[in-house]
């Protein structure tokens, strides 16, 4: 004890002026800071006129229709798989002057990157092969990780409600979208970015009209933050939370059995459409009350559905006496394996929707999008998918091309040689639909049949 003393002693000087300094520190931060903090926040309006209209809108606009036909590209989730696979068919289709066609394209989860990517334009970056691969190359990933380890981030993560997912919005922002807005966006083509809302277990689409109901402001929100909403793959993200800012009546709301709605709660879009076709049948839907397709589009419509769902990883528990694995004497991966069990059976009923049989789904590349009036015409979809390179007459027999770029596993970055798989894959899966005429060129034209069978 007594040798302790010259100690306190020495230190004793130092000790009033280092509780200032962390006294200091922590009202700053509280100031900064606040416990309910969390960046990129939905803005209400509350003035008239509403908010400035964004290219994220179910509007039907003369950009849409005047040149008579309707060309909407869906993007399905699976990470930076999905990313790259995305923004290697969109780079094929510019190349043969049919993504300049593109009217809307509508992501989900990884596909939300390429769409936003280039519906921002130069905001984000030249559409180009070399910008793209190195744009969408990135190890989004590794610096999400280190990403937790800065001081500020080490601060709001345990004194406020900053959550993983803002992280990776940080992530985002630094290398895709630069804190770019909805109000950013191109004018065209419509950008409709999906994730599914944790309150009632629905899709939720980023749109001025959902904005709109929420009194908010979606052209001041950040891209980043919807993208982040859309992949936000439960259990490695948090939800992303958006305010409702419209008054509610709790009374009326108790009558009809509904809790009022005060805060939305969103993650991952897989888990309710992970294939982001619904919200393209949902925008067709919207405006064919009253009207008919080839009345609205009489040169024609058609649906590009690009599907980066993976092959089959579990095949090698066929020959195994146990399904145990390493990594399951500390998390059991059969979790993750009911997951895309959900997401697998998703896909197969989408794609069943589109008259696609299921015995067919990783061979078939015509189908067709159902409208609300069977006596109507539908829309014409070419299914674009990973999964047909093993079938692919394109596809050289000794090549092993469709195992290696259909077993990249769904994470957030690719390594340059699944990334070279990936954009090959693009190539041979649209020169195999140029050759077998599923492909139409910029200007096409197409007879509109009723559906058949839907009475």
């Amino acid at each position: 004890m007594h040798e302790s003393r010259p100690f306190l002693r020495l230190c004793r000087p130092y000790l009033l002026p280092t509780l200032l300094i962390i006294w200091f520190c922590l009202a700053a931060g509280c100031a900064i800071l606040p416990g309910h903090w969390r960046p990129g926040w939905n803005e209400p309006y509350q003035t008239e006129p509403s908010p400035p209209a964004t290219a994220a809108s179910w509007a039907l606009t003369d950009l849409e229709t005047q040149d008579g036909r309707f060309v909407g590209l869906a993007i399905s989730g699976g990470g930076s798989r999905a990313a790259n696979f995305g923004a290697a068919v969109m780079l094929e289709l510019q190349e043969r002057g049919l993504l300049q066609q593109v009217d809307v394209i509508s992501g989900v989860s990884g596909g939300t990157l390429p769409a936003t990517y280039y519906g921002l334009g130069d905001k984000a970056g030249a559409f180009t092969p070399e910008a793209v691969r190195a744009a969408l190359g990135f190890d989004f990933q590794s610096s999400w990780l280190w990403r937790w380890l800065l001081p500020q981030n080490i601060f709001r993560f345990w004194l406020t409600d900053f959550t993983r997912s803002d992280i990776m919005v940080q992530v985002f922002n630094k290398r895709l979208y630069h804190h770019a807005t909805f109000a950013d966006l191109r004018p065209h083509p419509k950008i409709l970015l999906n994730a599914t809302l944790r309150n009632d277990h629905t899709r939720f689409t980023f749109t001025d009209e959902r904005f709109a109901d929420l009194r908010s402001n979606l052209s001041r929100y950040r891209i980043a933050n919807a993208v982040n909403a859309s992949s936000a793959f439960p259990g490695a993200f948090d939800d992303v939370t958006l305010e409702n800012y419209r008054p509610q009546n709790a009374e009326a709301l108790a009558e009809l059995g509904l809790d009022p709605m005060r805060y939305f709660h969103l993650y991952d879009g897989g888990p309710i459409d992970n294939l982001g076709v619904q919200a393209m049948l949902e925008y067709l839907n919207r405006h064919l009350p009253g009207k008919t397709l080839d009345g609205i589009f009489p040169n024609g419509c058609l649906i590009l559905l690009v599907d980066a769902t993976s092959a089959n990883e579990n095949a090698e528990l066929n020959g195994r006496r146990s399904s145990r694995r390493t990594i399951d004497y500390f998390i059991n991966t059969n979790a993750l394996d009911a997951t895309d069990t959900m997401l697998l059976e998703s896909r197969r009923t989408t794609l069943q929707h589109l008259g696609i049989p299921s015995s067919q789904q990783d061979r078939e590349m015509r189908g067709r999008l159902p409208v609300n009036d069977p006596h109507q015409c539908g829309c014409e979809v070419r299914h674009i998918a990973l999964r047909h390179l093993s079938y692919s007459d394109e596809v050289p027999d000794e090549s092993t091309l469709p195992e290696r770029a259909t077993r990249i596993k769904t994470k957030f970055w690719v390594s340059d040689d699944e990334q070279r798989d990936l954009f090959e894959a693009a190539h041979v899966l649209i020169t195999e639909m140029e050759k077998r005429s599923l492909l139409p060129k910029a200007d096409f034209k197409t007879h509109c049949e009723a559906q058949p069978n839907r009475d």
